[in-house]
């Protein structure tokens, strides 16, 4: 696996290596299974359903907390900029939803991949349209890739790496 994820761009590196380290310090648990991979699933679609609504709430509450002290595991890594930490992923949600902002995922194409006892991948083709306030808004096919880390709350989004389709 390392020599593959030299491969990557070293900000999705940063994302995978941030998350998977934060995965080991927040809880302990067994083996993912059925029930987690629907827990997931369904916390993406969550997380889907807030961003298009524009509900800061709710995607707060679908975002990983940790305990103080800990590393923070949040981030939202694409092309054009890069957000790490909790605080400022939740800073750029709120800017973004001054304007347009739109999800439509592929449901029958997500994927949960799990890569250990308490962290999983999301792969999520989706739609996105994104459009700054007052301006028209474009939509853009996305290969939406995230991590989902098992907390002392539940699964909860880490990492947001969408990676544009075209």
């Amino acid at each position: 696996m390392m020599t593959s994820i030299r491969l990557l761009p070293g900000c999705v590196r940063a994302a995978i290596v941030c998350t998977l380290v934060a995965a080991a310090a927040v809880a302990q648990a067994a083996e993912v299974d059925a029930s987690d991979i629907q827990q997931v699933r369904q916390l993406f679609l969550r997380q889907a359903a807030a961003e298009t609504a524009h509900d800061i709430n709710a995607l707060d509450a679908v975002i990983a907390r940790v305990p103080a002290g800990q590393p923070d595991p949040v981030s939202f890594i694409a092309r054009a900029y890069q957000f790490i930490g909790r605080e400022a992923v939740m800073t750029h949600f709120r800017k973004t939803f001054a304007g347009t902002w739109r999800l439509d995922t592929d449901e029958k194409a997500i994927r949960v991949i799990p890569l250990g006892a308490d962290i999983v991948q999301i792969y999520a083709p989706t739609l996105v349209t994104i459009g700054a306030p007052g301006q028209e808004a474009k939509t853009a096919p996305f290969l939406i890739n995230e991590f989902a880390i098992r907390t002392s709350a539940g699964w909860r989004i880490s990492a947001i790496v969408p990676v544009p389709a075209q």
